[in-house]
């Protein structure tokens, strides 16, 4: 096949972070719990789906009903310094998998094309086609887990305002997806889906507190930092990405600052790498990278239920020198920029019952190692500097605090849905497909005990 042979020629160059992080865990009030000890209290967080992806759409699964997550958390207080939290998901679908690639078109994980050279990994026939890379997956969920692992951790009180916590966490980087009033992976920007990340290290954490309130938390955590790298297409022979293939821990650095009930400022710096350079099996999908981000957030309550929420972020991506030079390609790192800006409105109809909307706007540039390198050698018309663009509009119902009914549209704008497999790039209908819009239908609810 031309897409194949060329492809083949193409891979052998020469040699060829309230903050989403881990806080500190709260000890729940003395027998609150059903459970009966302070030591144990279990909580259930559920959430599912029905809508439409029209990424899928080449082999007409665009429609999907799923559950997006089934997260059974356990926590306590072993001691009076010593708490922990362990958070269990069986479902476990953001990762992508190898695929099998089809006739005319383009799969980026398609390992008939990636190892030419080794090492020999088979192809998922059920799954490699549907979950590709961060604009054609299934999942509604946006964190990646160690198994059903999806957190685990102890953290030890210093002080009263100085944690330490050791295990895997959700890092803090800027708005969690639903802090930021999305729903699923589906309908939250991009930003918003590559810093929700969960990974294996130490955080310190200091909290400033004013009137029993805290008002300003600074982190600083050193993980393995492998836990994101497929988000730059280094999928690194498809190996479980809770191992670490790099010798050098990932920094994060992140402050949060509430001086008052209306206004959340945060900041957030990541400096580290992920995979590593394999010089026995060169491969630019199986490569040392670059992964940097610097992200600020910014949240006003002009009223209790009314607030405006932006982010900016900028990501430093790209093959690190070394491995760009064993590679043959550009040692130039790649900076991926973007911003959203959203608002959310509700309004109490009568207790136990709320009603809401919100709408969200980002931009953000197309640029990862994918795209350089299709750019590069003049693949399938791609050239840098397109901007992906995002508008979504949900609403929502609110039913005791405990469960919420909600719709989304994503007016989504990609510049090369065929680069994800989503059109074909040979034949009569090269580079033609349906609109890329989403929607869906999404019930969450959370319980305490």
């Amino acid at each position: 096949m031309k897409i194949t042979a060329a492809f083949l020629s193409l891979l052998a160059i020469p040699a060829i972070a309230v903050a989403q992080g881990a806080p500190p865990q709260a000890a729940p009030a003395a027998g609150t719990s059903p459970i009966g000890s302070e030591k144990l209290h279990v909580s259930i967080d559920f959430m599912a789906a029905y809508g439409q992806d029209a990424a899928n759409a080449p082999l007409g699964m665009e429609k999907q009903g799923r559950v997006g997550y089934a997260i059974v958390g356990l926590t306590g207080r072993l001691t009076p310094k010593i708490s922990y939290k362990i958070a269990i998901n069986p479902v476990n679908e953001v990762v992508p998998l190898p695929g099998c690639g089809e006739p005319t078109f383009f799969y980026p994980n398609d390992v008939n094309l990636l190892y030419a050279g080794g090492p020999a990994v088979p192809c998922d026939v059920k799954q490699g086609n549907r979950r590709v890379d961060m604009y054609r997956g299934i999942a509604y969920d946006t964190i990646d887990q160690q198994g059903a692992l999806r957190e685990g951790y102890v953290t030890f009180d210093i002080t009263p305002s100085v944690h330490m916590t050791f295990g895997r966490f959700i890092l803090a980087k800027g708005f969690g997806v639903e802090e930021a009033g999305s729903f699923t992976g589906k309908d939250a920007t991009m930003i918003q889906r590559i810093n929700a990340e969960a990974n294996f290290g130490l955080q310190m954490t200091y909290d400033w507190q004013r009137e029993a309130r805290t008002v300003l938390r600074l982190n600083a955590a050193g993980v393995l930092g492998e836990g994101n790298r497929w988000q730059d297409y280094d999928y690194y022979y498809f190996q479980d990405n809770s191992l670490d293939a790099n010798s050098a821990l990932t920094f994060v650095r992140s402050a949060t600052d509430t001086p008052d009930d209306k206004l959340d400022v945060r900041a957030v710096v990541k400096a580290g790498f992920t995979g590593s350079k394999v010089e026995r099996l060169p491969s630019y999908w199986a490569s040392k990278r670059n992964d940097g981000a610097i992200v600020i957030s910014g949240q006003y309550k002009f009223l209790p239920r009314v607030r405006a929420m932006a982010e900016i972020a900028r990501y430093t991506w790209g093959p690190t020198e070394s491995s760009a030079e064993m590679l043959g390609v550009d040692t130039e790192p790649i900076h991926k920029s973007g911003y959203w800006v959203g608002v959310e409105a509700a309004h109490q109809l009568r207790p136990g019952l709320v009603v809401g909307g919100s709408l969200t706007r980002e931009e953000i540039d197309r640029a990862d190692s994918l795209i350089k390198l299709l750019a590069a050698e003049n693949f399938f018309g791609v050239v840098e500097g397109k901007t992906d663009r995002m508008t979504v509009v949900r609403v929502f119902f609110d039913f005791s605090d405990c469960v919420r009914l909600g719709y989304y549209f994503n007016d989504v704008s990609n510049p090369y849905p065929w680069v994800s497999g989503s059109y074909p790039v040979e034949g009569p209908q090269a580079f033609q497909g349906k609109s890329m819009d989403r929607w869906g239908l999404v019930v969450r609810f959370r319980a305490r005990y």
